[in-house]
């Protein structure tokens, strides 16, 4: 009788030991896998257009179109009335020229100016200007009448480059 006890026994304790072993050895690997999933992946630059530029249309023939400028100068451009060129195309600026359009919007403060000039018109088109600012965002302004100087001084400067890229101006 004392041989059959002291073999239960060991049975008995043969039977739990790989049922322990199995306990202490599974939260560990769910410690490792918490770990893994709390570290983010490290964060991408904005990969955006730094600028956009729009003309809106009116009931006559304004021109139409819309272009998103990046920082290497590439320009994703899309006629859609009243334009030379029209349909989505791929255009070049210099980096350096998109370099100085973004500072002469960051000279005239641009993320101070309003996000709408207008007196009320329906038949004028709209020219929508839009800068990537610090924070990442894109801050869109849009400009139909009684903009204030700085803001027409601006625009126009803005026009002049991108409408001889879109083919509106004899002076590329």
């Amino acid at each position: 009788m004392r041989y059959f006890t002291v073999f239960l026994l060991l049975f008995a304790f043969g039977l739990t030991v790989p049922a322990c072993a199995q306990k202490t050895t599974a939260p560990k690997a769910k410690t490792k896998k918490a770990t893994r999933k709390a570290v983010a992946p490290p964060a991408r630059p904005a990969t955006g257009p730094v600028l956009t530029f729009e003309r809106t249309p009116c009931f006559g023939t304004c021109p139409g179109y819309v272009m998103e400028v990046y920082a290497d100068g590439r320009v994703a451009y899309e006629g859609r009335r009243a334009v030379p060129l029209m349909g989505k195309k791929e255009l070049r600026l210099p980096a350096a020229a998109v370099a100085d359009l973004l500072r002469q919007a960051k000279e005239a403060r641009f993320d101070q100016f309003q996000e709408r000039y207008s007196q009320g018109a329906t038949d004028l088109p709209s020219t929508i200007v839009g800068v990537r600012q610090p924070n990442g965002q894109l801050k869109k302004v849009a400009v139909e009448e009684g903009a204030p100087d700085n803001v027409v001084q601006l625009f126009a400067s803005f026009a002049n480059q991108l409408d001889a890229l879109a083919g509106l101006r004899a002076d590329k």
